[in-house]
This record gives structure tokens, C-alpha cells and sequence, in this order.
């Protein structure tokens, strides 16, 4: 089944952000962090797992260890067991695929913090990788935002009401699934898609990328950059309303009635 999703956010929003040097007046007064309008699909499938994050991101030792590793030997890579799962699930038709989302209604607002923290003697500052600095201002996206983007599932998987993104950000977010009524599925020659997807995710699923322009990468490379793509060949799925074409995996089309 394929299901056009939209996203509501409930909930403030800080997530993807991107951090850059704040100066008033021709003075450094600390950091701007804003977030990014584009949301990566490895997020959303653990939000729709239940999931928050894998576990060396609340097992601080793993995380940090890969870091030194990384500086000494070259290093090792962080393992998305949960995604990799359902990427291979989603290979084989079973389960389901999220693609990333993209905005649909933007709603910020600006927030500006103020930190300081004392010994018995004299102010202090722990490390930056453990505390924002003195002076942060966010933008944040507000309760009414709304995504959207498409979910896959193999008519047996319950996408749930509700999911959390992120740890400490707040995300919470209503999902809305709308049935995508298929009238016909063709292959189709050099298409382009139809919302920005995981590259790395389509080539798994067998497609060949022939360009695509990137919109949003994070620092891990096993994550997979966020962008519009042209594929060199591809299923055309025609709707009622609309005419999609996606790095859907085989089987889910077989599923959709090619």
C-alpha cells in the first residue's frame, strides 16, 4: 500500500540544525542555530519504530569511542541495525519505507538562551560538546508546522498515530495517512522524483541514479545525502490526482498491482 503522509508537528521542533557564528553590531555574541526545512528519513523510521535513537547514542562511551578511533586509525562506522532492518525488510516487500520529509507550512519562532555555571570561586565552562555556549539563539519550528512525504508498507504494517523524533527536541508529531488510490503502474525512462530521496537508500533498492542534486547531508556518510534525483529507470505510479514516481522496491509494486 502506498500512502501520501502529512506530518503535524504538536510539539517545538529543533532538529537537523545547522550552527553559525551570532554577531550584533559587529560583535561575536555567541551561536545562531537553525533547523533545516528538510527532515532525513532514518529520523522518521525510528520515530515510527518507537524508537529514539540506536544505542550509542544514549550509551555515551560508544559514541565517543568511535570518534577516537576514527582520529587514530582511520576508524570504524556507526551501525543503524534498526534501519538497516527495515531497509532490508523493505527490500524484500515486507514491513515498510519512509521517504524523507519535506515542508509543507512553516511556523518559527526565535528563542534566546543565556548560560553560566560557578565553581565556589570563580565562573566556569564545561567543554562545548557537553553544554551550549553562553549565549545561544534558536529558531525553532512551532506547533502547526506540517510535512508530508510518502510511506510504503506492505498492507500489514500499522503506521501509528503519533511518533517522537530526536532526543531532547521535542518532536512530536501527528501523522495523517491518506491511501493513495493506484489506477496504473508502468516503468518509465529518466525519471525524476517526485520528492527529494536517500540516494544511498535507492541504490540499495537496485535503482541507478543517473544526477541528483543534493539538498541535505549529514557528517556520517552511512546515513545517505538527502536530494532531488533523475533515475534511469523507475516505476510511474498514476493516481486519480496525481502522477508519482519513486525508488519504491520491487516487491511493494508487485504489491500495488503491476
Amino acid at each position: 500500500m502506498l500512502f501520501k503522509a502529512t506530518f503535524t508537528l504538536e510539539g517545538i521542533l529543533i532538529f537537523s540544525t545547522e550552527v553559525r557564528p551570532m554577531i550584533s553590531a559587529g560583535q561575536a555574541m555567541g551561536s545562531y542555530i537553525s533547523p533545516s526545512p528538510y527532515i532525513h528519513n532514518y529520523p522518521i523510521i525510528y520515530g515510527i519504530l518507537g524508537k529514539s535513537a540506536e544505542a550509542y547514542f544514549v550509551i555515551p562511551s560508544l559514541h565517543y569511542n568511535y570518534y577516537e578511533d576514527k582520529k587514530t586509525r582511520g576508524g570504524i562506522t556507526l551501525n543503524y541495525t534498526s534501519v538497516n532492518q527495515v531497509i532490508q525488510d523493505a527490500k524484500a516487500g515486507k514491513g515498510f519505507y519512509v521517504f524523507p520529509l519535506i515542508p509543507q507550512k512553516i511556523i518559527t519562532e526565535s528563542f534566546l538562551l543565556s548560560s553560566e555555571s560557578w565553581t565556589y570561586y570563580l565562573p566556569t565552562r564545561a567543554p562545548t560538546k557537553n553544554v551550549f555556549p553562553r549565549v545561544t539563539s534558536y529558531t525553532a519550528f512551532m506547533p502547526g508546522t506540517e510535512f508530508y512525504t510518502y510511506i510504503v508498507t506492505d498492507g500489514k504494517f500499522e503506521i501509528p498515530q503519533w511518533i517522537r523524533i530526536g532526543k531532547k527536541r521535542w518532536g512530536i508529531m501527528k501523522i495523517k495517512p491518506n491511501e493513495v488510490k493506484v489506477d496504473k503502474v508502468t516503468e518509465a525512462k529518466n525519471c525524476t522524483t517526485s520528492i527529494p530521496i536517500n540516494i544511498k537508500d535507492a541504490e540499495i533498492f537496485g535503482y541507478k541514479i543517473v544526477s541528483y542534486s543534493k539538498l541535505y547531508e549529514t557528517p556520517n556518510v552511512e546515513e545517505g545525502l538527502i536530494g532531488w534525483a533523475t533515475l534511469e529507470s523507475c516505476y510511474e505510479i498514476k493516481s486519480r490526482s496525481a502522477k508519482i514516481t519513486l525508488p519504491i522496491p520491487s516487491p511493494f509494486i508487485n504489491q500495488l498491482g503491476m
